[in-house]
């Protein structure tokens, strides 16, 4: 790549990285073009040749977060090292789902609901986005736990878990209210790896 090269693709990502800080300090609503331009510092034109429509430039956003959210994850298992595989999976992983960043990526989601042209794009990114939280939840379970009849089950319910955590999390819930969530959620999984009968 030229310096050039460098210099455009430096700008988008910026570009995204502000329209992901603006949708979370916006609790999820997605900001605007003018909004994006003018706290990235950028001309119009050069807004638009990287991303033509509010919509395009809301999908990089939510890439940005994702990133972000998977980075999250991982700093917190790291934190969590020596605590029982399950008690650390699930911790991390609720630390990143109570992130404000995740709350504003799934009310993007929301938001998509109502918006057509939003709609149309963010569905494109739908699967990366699956599958990137699948990614994530493995990683923190280990490839042991990976490996249990039960996980499918255990992975599909953890990921509704963590939906809920952040919209918990967008509600403001009592923090000693979400500690009791992921403490019995803790307390499910194990009992759901150590059923026979689950994992049919």
């Amino acid at each position: 790549m030229t310096r050039r090269d460098d210099q455009r693709e430096a700008t988008r990502q910026r570009l995204a990285q502000v329209a992901a800080e603006l949708l979370v300090a916006g609790g999820g609503t997605p900001p605007s073009t003018v909004a994006v331009q003018r706290v990235a510092d950028v001309s119009r034109g050069a807004l638009l040749h990287h991303f033509p429509t509010r919509a395009q430039m809301l999908r990089a956003a939510v890439a940005t977060l994702r990133a972000g959210n998977a980075t999250a994850v991982k700093e917190a298992l790291e934190e969590a090292k020596g605590t029982e595989p399950i008690e650390r999976a699930v911790h991390a992983l609720a630390t990143s789902a109570s992130r404000p960043e995740m709350s504003a990526e799934y009310g993007l989601w929301a938001a998509a609901r109502v918006d057509t042209d939003l709609h149309e794009v963010l569905r494109a990114e739908e699967r990366g986005a699956r599958d990137s939280l699948h990614a994530v939840v493995g990683a923190a379970f280990g490839p042991d736990l990976v490996a249990h009849p039960a996980y499918p089950r255990v992975a599909a319910l953890t990921i509704q878990f963590l939906r809920g955590l952040a919209i918990t999390q967008a509600l403001r819930d009592p923090q000693a209210h979400v500690d009791a969530l992921v403490h019995d959620w803790t307390k499910v999984v194990h009992l759901m790896l150590a059923d026979p009968t689950f994992s049919r």
